[in-house]
């Protein structure tokens, strides 16, 4: 049972502890009373050994007192502490660099490995000045100004890519990062004023292809280089439809030889992709599979371990070579135009190429693709392209130089 004692002070009294001891003798608690709108008020001020006196809690109990009289209300002492971590912990945010914002903003998004190295890159070039800053001194002056100037120096494209990464970096630190009133300690993102005076760059949307009429020259020159890891690349994306970086990424565990099948999980759209491999690529995937490497991967980088990055200084070589400008995503459009040449399915095109159906797509909700019903549509396509490639009769097949 608490046995209290009075102290000198009016509202405060203490009690001894059994167990607790301080200096040698039973350490003391601190309490004060009062009254609050006709009600009696207990409060617990700390203990001696804490540096709490019976003088502090006469203080705390005056400060509380002169508060209620003055109109104020009652604060209690766990409010007061609640208000005082708020302000050091909105303190402390408002010390937050956009360096530090960046790495917290890394280890809590789930980042696909390119979005990532792509995050990084802009961190370390375009925003490299900003990164010692706080995240409260970047303002829509700095993105204005330090949008239009990238505009002039790295493209229009890139501009915006580095800016649509900034914005989703700053929504993270206005969600994370608050106030002592835990309001957002960033209060508007600057980014928004790309949008509110419509500075955001036009893009146009690259809308070539490789036409019918270059591509035996093309096909020819591709079956011909040096680099059979290059030319079975572009290869790959012309007869599958692929996107590059799907294509670049493929693992020899997703090429099922047996069922004939490739299979992806980290896509675009993150869902999961199964598609028959057609006769003549299954040739060219089945061999790269077999290739004396110890590299998991179906196109190798030389650096171990890693995929091969866009070969560019070869597909300039074939640029030189045939006087036909081309990009990979090029490769996916002929795809996908001849496929729609051959009066397939929109449905079946989607499904192939792993394009979304899109939420006013209904229909398209309710089908359910059987792979085996893709394998025909597949053939037709490889077929198309494969005439139109050797400008020959459909069903004869040119084979390619051996690695």
């Amino acid at each position: 049972m608490v046995t209290w004692s009075k102290t000198k002070h009016v509202g405060v009294r203490f009690w001894e502890s059994e167990t607790r001891k301080f200096k040698g003798k039973p350490d003391r608690c601190f309490v004060i009373r009062f009254k609050c709108h006709g009600k009696s008020v207990t409060e617990t001020i700390g203990w001696l050994s804490e540096g709490k006196s019976a003088q502090y809690a006469a203080n705390i109990r005056s400060e509380i007192t002169g508060n209620i009289r003055a109109g104020q209300g009652f604060q209690s002492l766990k409010e007061k502490r609640d208000i005082e971590v708020a302000k050091k912990k909105a303190d402390k945010s408002k010390a937050i660099t956009l360096n530090q914002a960046f790495e917290s903003f890394l280890s809590i998004r789930e980042l696909k490995p390119r979005t990532q190295k792509d995050y990084q890159k802009f961190m370390d070039s375009v925003f490299k000045d900003w990164g010692k800053r706080r995240i409260t001194d970047i303002n829509s002056d700095m993105v204005s100004d330090r949008h239009k100037n990238l505009v002039k120096e790295i493209g229009k494209a890139q501009a915006n890519q580095a800016f649509r990464f900034m914005r989703s970096l700053l929504n993270y630190c206005i969600a994370k990062y608050r106030d002592s009133d835990s309001s957002p300690l960033i209060k508007y993102n600057p980014v928004k004023i790309l949008t509110e005076t419509r500075q955001w760059a036009k893009v146009n949307r690259r809308q070539t292809i490789i036409k019918n009429k270059d591509l035996p020259k093309w096909f020819k020159a591709v079956t011909e280089m040096e680099s059979s890891v290059v030319r079975d690349y572009l290869l790959t994306i012309l007869l599958s439809g692929l996107r590059r970086n799907e294509a670049l990424s493929l693992e020899k565990s997703m090429i099922d030889l047996e069922e004939r099948t490739v299979s992806l999980v980290d896509t675009k759209n993150n869902k999961p992709f199964l598609i028959p491999i057609p006769k003549y690529l299954f040739k060219i995937l089945k061999a790269r599979v077999n290739a004396n490497s110890d590299s998991k991967y179906i196109f190798p980088s030389r650096v171990k371990g890693q995929y091969m990055a866009q070969p560019q200084s070869g597909m300039n070589k074939i640029k030189k070579a045939t006087k036909v400008e081309f990009c990979s995503h090029d490769m996916r459009r002929l795809f996908i135009t001849q496929a729609e040449a051959l009066d397939l399915s929109p449905f079946v095109i989607k499904r192939l190429v792993n394009h979304s159906a899109g939420s006013g797509d209904v229909t398209g909700g309710y089908i359910v693709s059987d792979l085996e019903r893709l394998r025909k549509p597949m053939q037709l396509i490889e077929g198309r392209i494969l005439q139109l490639a050797m400008a020959m009769e459909p069903g004869k097949i040119v084979p390619i130089k051996s690695a």
